[in-house]
């Protein structure tokens, strides 16, 4: 049975099979996964801070946030509210002109094949982050 995902340690592996003889290019796990998240997390805050596109480099796409009309069929449950009321409540996004946000991979003119068995996830933390920032009207998203 084959990996779903794959790690900073599998893309460590592989840059170490192929640069590991290079001494201009060799570096330590530990260093090279510091690199990895600090890059990560540079690319995270300008995408939510500043709303910019980032274009995958190797034509994997571009990663941004998409700004959403909500559906009036499909509303999102509000489950705090939810449970506290013992009524299903709706969340109404007043404070974003009944939009949302999402992050999203637009693979479209990404170059690789079956494109489309692939998904991004973005962690917790960055989802978290973008809905602070929406709440407090601290950054608009135009799309």
């Amino acid at each position: 049975m084959s990996k779903k995902s794959r790690t900073i340690k599998d893309a460590y592996v592989d840059y170490n099979d192929k640069n590991g003889n290079d001494k201009d290019f060799a570096v330590d796990y530990k260093t090279y996964k510091n690199v990895c998240l600090e890059f990560n997390k540079k690319i995270s805050e300008a995408i939510i801070t500043t709303a910019e596109e980032f274009k995958v480099f190797g034509g994997l796409g571009i990663i941004r946030i998409k700004r959403l009309k909500s559906s009036k069929t499909q509303r999102r449950v509000d489950w705090e509210k939810t449970k506290e009321h013992n009524v299903k409540v709706y969340h109404l996004n007043f404070h974003t002109d009944e939009y949302y946000y999402k992050w999203y991979w637009n693979r479209k003119k990404a170059r690789f094949k079956n494109r489309s068995a692939y998904s991004f996830i973005p962690i917790r933390k960055n989802k978290r982050t973008l809905a602070k920032l929406l709440k407090e009207n601290a950054v608009e998203y135009f799309n």
